[in-house]
């Protein structure tokens, strides 16, 4: 039940928010772990299954992450035709982190946002 509420949550809030800056912070604060969301912009990825659950739960939303793990490219990239200013550093980030999986779903999308941060971190954001 936890788990449905969690990405119920998120799904609301990412759903309703265009950019990382604009989340609220009170929405945050009801995730357990998720205080290390934003630290994942300066590329510190707290080890937790809380952490990559969270971005596992995120890419689901928008059908990015398959039930094993695996990054939906042509949905991705499809995503990113929308996204003019992030299209080209985007596409850069999801094509060097493509092949990238975990031992489930969470771990996926743990190493998947670690990589795309790690790639161009300039440019990294989170929701």
């Amino acid at each position: 039940m936890q788990k449905i509420a969690l990405c119920l949550a998120i799904f609301l809030v990412a759903y309703r928010v265009e950019a990382a800056n604009e989340v609220p912070a009170e929405i945050r604060d009801l995730i357990a772990g998720v205080q290390h969301v934003d630290r994942t912009v300066e590329g510190y990825f707290h080890p937790s299954e809380t952490l990559g659950c969270y971005f596992s739960c995120v890419f689901n939303q928008f059908n990015l992450l398959d039930h094993d793990g695996h990054l939906n490219f042509d949905e991705v990239l499809k995503r990113l035709e929308g996204l003019e200013s992030f299209k080209e550093h985007g596409t850069e980030m999801v094509e060097k982190c493509r092949h990238l999986t975990g031992k489930n779903p969470c771990d996926s999308a743990f190493n998947l946002v670690q990589c795309f941060q790690q790639t161009n971190p300039e440019k990294f954001f989170v929701i």
